[in-house]
């Protein structure tokens, strides 16, 4: 009667966790830049703060969109106001965010880092598009519903490009379970 050991193949046993064709050594790469991009937790505490100023000024654009519909040249300036502000706070959220990253994280993030200024840059100049748009006199309510709906669109492109950097950092979103 042949042996238990008899039975088995004369090849080497390999993990069963590990796929065919996948190298320990990109395993250990990627597991080296997650941990090197890393959120730390001062980080984190910023990357909320900027999400959550992002997601008002994006409310504010959005009330501002439905107001200009009804409302008269000094209720929008009140508006616009209250838009401007919380543009102005996601804005410096965003900057204290990113002076926040060390240089390990600046480098591997800069591809991402670079689409989210540019999406910060169009919120700019939709931004004083529509503060232009006020101080004129014959403005009509579609030129600013349209600007605003254009700076709402902007602000979800950053809104998009903040989560993307957030998972990149492996922050969760809120929604996401911890």
């Amino acid at each position: 009667m042949p042996g238990l050991w008899d039975c088995l193949p004369n090849e080497p046993v390999r993990p069963a966790s590990a796929p065919v064709g996948a190298s320990s050594t990109d395993d250990l790469k990627d597991f080296k830049r997650a941990v090197a991009l890393q959120a730390s937790p001062d980080q984190m505490v910023k990357f909320r703060r900027l999400t959550e100023s992002t997601r008002i000024a994006r409310k504010s654009a959005q009330d501002l969109l439905k107001f200009a519909e009804n409302a008269n040249k000094t209720d929008l300036f009140r508006s616009t106001d209250h838009l401007t502000s919380a543009l102005e706070q996601a804005q410096t959220d965003n900057q204290n965010f990113l002076q926040s990253f060390s240089a390990v994280q600046k480098s591997g993030l800069k591809e991402i880092t670079k689409k989210l200024g540019k999406a910060n840059s169009d919120v700019t100049k939709r931004s004083k598009a529509l503060t232009g748009d006020l101080e004129r006199s014959g403005i009509a309510r579609q030129q600013i519903s349209g600007v605003a709906e254009r700076l709402d669109k902007a602000l979800n492109d950053v809104q998009a490009r903040q989560l993307a950097i957030g998972s990149e950092m492996g922050i969760q979103s809120e929604g996401s379970s911890q």
